[in-house]
């Protein structure tokens, strides 16, 4: 399935009204499910969402775009972090924020 997907999406990440019209076609509904599911899973590990305590600079993003390079990143402000910065790129999640840090102490010391 994963092969359909990146022969079914266009370099700009759509699914263009012919494929779309032949996947439905072709498919079966379990099949479908399936590619739709697949798809979700592509189009979220080629975005990366970046959260920065503070207002994101060209720094924060010229790095990130380093690290996972081709991919669309989404920059957001987000204070709760305490500090730092939180990157999620589908799978990967890398958590350098005071918020996680602290997290990680508390369940290093057996805390829920």
């Amino acid at each position: 399935m994963k092969k359909l997907v990146s022969l079914a999406l266009t370099p700009a990440g759509d699914v263009t009204d012919g494929i779309a019209a032949m996947l439905l076609e072709r498919l079966s509904r379990s099949q479908l499910k399936e590619f739709l599911a697949a798809l979700r899973r592509e189009l979220k590990r080629r975005h990366v969402y970046v959260s920065v305590a503070g207002e994101p600079g060209s720094a924060v993003s010229g790095a990130v775009a380093e690290r996972f390079p081709g991919r669309e990143l989404d920059l957001s402000r987000d204070d709760s972090l305490g500090g730092g910065v939180r990157i999620s790129a589908g799978d990967d999640i890398v958590d350098a924020s005071m918020r996680g840090y602290i997290r990680q102490i508390i369940e290093e010391l057996g805390g829920t």
